[in-house]
């Protein structure tokens, strides 16, 4: 029972910063006209809030990402080599620092 308060807990504190991270993704990756596709993808995952950012590093890297048996992300899109590794590493460093900032900037105000 307390581990499923925790897991409950997680997915309603996780709610907010899974979106805003989603959406800084997508921004930063240069695929904002992705962004009416990204709840739809979202939803494919079984967590209510991881799917968020892994939809949309697929959606910004124009691939598909699967678990096989459980979902599928951005079916659509090509699928991944090594370049996009790399691609996610700068997006996600992009994302990362950008949020930094954001949250030193608010301690500032």
């Amino acid at each position: 029972w307390a581990g499923k308060w925790a897991a409950r807990a997680d997915d309603v504190l996780a709610w907010v910063p899974a979106r805003i991270t989603a959406l800084l993704l997508l921004l930063l990756g240069g695929a904002w006209r992705a962004l009416g596709r990204l709840p739809a993808e979202a939803r494919h995952t079984p967590s209510p809030n991881g799917g968020w950012p892994m939809a949309a590093m697929a959606l910004a890297l124009d691939v598909h990402l699967r678990k096989p048996g459980v979902y599928t992300l951005n079916a659509a899109g090509r699928t991944p080599d090594l370049l996009d590794t790399v691609r996610a590493c700068a997006i996600g460093s992009r994302t990362a620092l950008v949020v930094t900032l954001l949250a030193c900037a608010s301690l500032l105000v």
